[in-house]
């Protein structure tokens, strides 16, 4: 969804939060290996919660992620209540995926691009379809395996 302001959030895992690497690439696992770290239980602290309740609360994030030959999906679950599946698959170069945002109704995004350059990852996801707009824009800082500070442009 596009947001006109940035919204700085931060993401802590708690205990149930699962291994991932901190940055790509990997060595001995593949690009898409290294994006199991979004697998887990998470709270997200945000200057404009999802939830929509007042800034800094904690909303509870479930990310579930398996791997597959080609592609990574990862659903979202946020306060107990499904938001997305997301589907990585591999672009054409070194840290570059595609990914494709489904809602829980069925419909799904235009094909986005997704780059990780270290621990700086950035996605660029279209408007889903039917729709027009502008690209959202949301850029990760892997801090370690169990925080990411991420901002939504």
């Amino acid at each position: 969804m596009f947001k006109p302001s940035a919204i700085f959030c931060f993401l802590l895992a708690s205990p149930l939060a699962a291994s991932g690497v901190s940055a790509l690439p990997d060595t001995g696992k593949t690009a898409l290996d290294g994006l199991m770290i979004y697998d887990g239980h998470w709270e997200v602290r945000a200057s404009k919660p999802w939830s929509g309740l007042a800034p800094g609360a904690v909303d509870d994030l479930v990310s579930q992620c398996k791997r597959y030959t080609l592609y990574l999906a990862c659903e979202q679950t946020v306060n107990a209540k499904p938001q997305a599946l997301i589907v990585f698959t591999l672009a054409d170069g070194p840290g570059q995926f595609n990914t494709r945002i489904i809602a829980p109704n069925g419909l799904a995004g235009g094909r986005g691009n997704f780059t990780a350059s270290g621990n700086h990852w950035t996605y660029l996801d279209k408007p889903a379809a039917g729709l027009t707009g502008p690209w959202s824009r949301v850029e990760n800082f892997i801090v370690d395996l169990n925080n990411i500070r991420f901002e939504e442009i």
